[in-house]
């Protein structure tokens, strides 16, 4: 398994190639700030979407963890934007 704490807005290619995307964990939710999660290795025009879209989600609470427990064939890319960033833990393999 690998896992990553993202603290910042930015685009983070996590993985290219198949794999599986466990989830995340939100240690601090920052202000208004937003995720999308892509199974690809770009986020300007993926192949497929796992969460968010072509509208970014809202972080959730501090403390909460979302689970996905999904395939991704193409590759894991996670894209954080909004006013002040907090900070996740994301998990795949």
């Amino acid at each position: 398994m690998n896992y990553l704490e993202i603290t910042d807005k930015a685009t983070h290619v996590l993985k290219t190639g198949a794999g599986y995307f466990q989830g995340y964990v939100v240690n601090a939710a920052g202000s208004s700030w937003t995720i999308q999660i892509f199974d690809d290795i770009t986020a300007s025009s993926p192949k497929g979407t796992i969460a968010g879209g072509s509208a970014a989600v809202a972080m959730q609470a501090a403390g909460s963890t979302m689970a996905y427990d999904v395939h991704f064939s193409n590759g894991l890319t996670i894209v954080t934007a909004g006013t002040t960033a907090g900070s996740i833990t994301v998990a795949w393999y």
